[in-house]
């Protein structure tokens, strides 16, 4: 069997070359026209064995992704969008053998970044015309423990990590998605995530399976895609929550407004329960689905259908995890790693053949997030959770977000769920500050789209919540920053209260 990434998408050219493949930039590709351009990029790429993808929602992001796969080689996602010195400190680490750029990309290749790029740079930019006229005639064999991908996440050091997923762990991520959503050649999958978040993953080789086009969400529309999902009439749907409730906020959820959609992915963060009731309304034909995975299980690993069947999250108001895919497992430790029994709180453990090979170039911190218990090999998320008596997981929240104020134990999420009751709004964040010589000394959260006053929400705080964990004060913005992921962006929270403070202190 040959694994490589690019061979369901290559059969699909073969059987069916007029069918749409791609709609990008306003542009619809087919299968046989990317794929003859996906052919020639291969046989640029050569004998390359890691692959840069220095791209961002473009027609050479995809023609660089499949090519890399079709030559036989990983491919590693870089954001245009990184600041230099990270992009820098990423292309030294894994060292790739070529870089694809497209505009974007290209305008990244500083003096610096060429300092450490690799000798072959495969521009794909504009109309793709610097592409060779030969083709390599198919994909290159690939085996299961062959490398798919390396993805970056934030590290606890400061410094990110590179996540290695053999295409093996995407093989069965694939095979267990698939009979969930029965994907078809009529399907419109919609790319909401960026290269570097690894659920577009799932976007694209779900739908390249199964004979279905991609279709590109463009950046001035991603957070509010209504209108895209209309006129593109999309049938499957995929976003972070933070999206669905942006648009919540614009009054864009009408009921019955999405009837094209059949399948509602969200990931990424906790699913609020007022807002998956939102979505099921506006696109009332479809399959709402919470899917939970953390990058090193391989996209997602545990997943419920919004519902009756998986009832909420009580301390959060969320929808739950649900039960793990098909061939894995998932366990919930104590800081000895004994396995807890349904009710109780630990960490949340993953094994089977969705896990990741490790951390590149990392031993020391791969043999500690991967531990062998048991006899199995086993992944520590780093998450809060507990299972209930029907064997459904509940996630409560992350192991390392949480502080301590005046020697008291505080889970933010928590505080977010009260202030997402009380404000009626799904955009809120609470952070640590100030912090003063390693200590928290209080608590501020923030909101976005709310009408009520802070002080009321402060005054329906204190009536909910012990002081020690009551924000010292509730900042409304416009809107909350996003990272690339579409998360809510915490860094730069914390930065916009320490300049507003350096400001305030500088005025007087």
């Amino acid at each position: 069997m040959n694994f490589n990434l690019a061979s369901p998408f290559y059969k699909q050219a073969c059987d069916h070359p007029d069918r749409a493949a791609l709609y990008v930039a306003g542009v619809s590709y087919s299968y046989g026209h990317l794929a003859d351009l996906v052919a020639r990029a291969a046989v640029a790429l050569g004998s390359a064995r890691k692959v840069g993808v220095l791209a961002s929602r473009s027609l050479g992001t995809y023609v660089g992704v499949l090519g890399a796969s079709w030559c036989g080689a990983a491919y590693i996602p870089l954001s245009p969008k990184l600041p230099v010195e990270r992009l820098v400190y990423m292309l030294k680490t894994v060292q790739p053998d070529a870089l694809v750029v497209d505009d974007q990309g290209l305008a990244c290749l500083t003096p610096e970044v060429k300092a450490v790029a690799p000798p072959l740079i495969l521009d794909l930019s504009g109309n793709l015309g610097s592409l060779p006229e030969s083709r390599l005639p198919e994909p290159m064999h690939r085996k299961a423990d062959d490398l798919a991908y390396i993805l970056f996440t934030s590290g606890t050091t400061g410094l990110p990590k590179g996540v290695m997923i053999s295409l093996g762990n995407v093989a069965q991520f694939l095979t267990a998605m698939e009979p969930r959503l029965n994907p078809t050649f009529t399907d419109r999958v919609s790319q909401t995530s960026e290269l570097t978040f690894d659920v577009s993953v799932f976007e694209m080789f779900i739908a390249w399976g199964s004979g279905a086009s991609v279709e590109v969400v463009p950046p001035n529309q991603l957070m509010a895609p209504a209108r895209f999902i209309q006129d593109r009439r999309l049938t499957l749907w995929s976003s972070v929550p933070s999206i669905a409730a942006f648009m919540r906020r614009m009054k864009m959820l009408k009921p019955g407004v999405f009837p094209a959609v059949r399948y509602s992915v969200f990931a990424g963060e906790a699913l609020p329960w007022s807002l998956a009731e939102a979505w099921q309304a506006a696109a009332p034909h479809s399959v709402v689905e919470n899917l939970y995975g953390p990058t090193e299980a391989t996209v997602y690993c545990i997943g419920a259908t919004f519902g009756p069947d998986f009832p909420a999250t009580t301390e959060r108001g969320t929808v739950p995890s649900g039960y793990p895919l098909p061939g894995l497992e998932a366990a919930i430790l104590d800081d000895a790693f004994t396995f807890l029994q349904a009710g109780r709180e630990g960490q949340l453990a993953i094994s089977g053949g969705q896990i990741a090979s490790g951390y590149f170039n990392e031993a020391k911190l791969t043999e500690q997030r991967f531990p062998t218990i048991a006899g199995k090999t086993w992944y520590l998320t780093g998450d809060l959770a507990r299972q209930d008596e029907r064997g459904i997981f509940h996630h409560l929240g992350r192991i390392d977000n949480q502080v301590k104020v005046l020697g008291q134990r505080v889970e933010l999420e928590e505080i977010e769920s009260h202030l997402r009751a009380i404000s009626g709004s799904e955009n809120v964040a609470a952070i640590p500050w100030p912090i003063q010589d390693g200590i928290v000394t209080g608590i501020v959260a923030f909101t976005s789209g709310v009408t009520r006053p802070p002080e009321e929400l402060l005054d329906a705080l204190r009536r909910t919540l012990p002081s020690y964990m009551v924000p010292r004060q509730i900042l409304q913005l416009d809107a909350l920053p996003l990272n690339p992921s579409g998360k809510i962006d915490r860094k730069s929270l914390t930065r916009y209260l320490d300049e507003s403070t350096s400001k305030h202190e500088a005025a007087k």
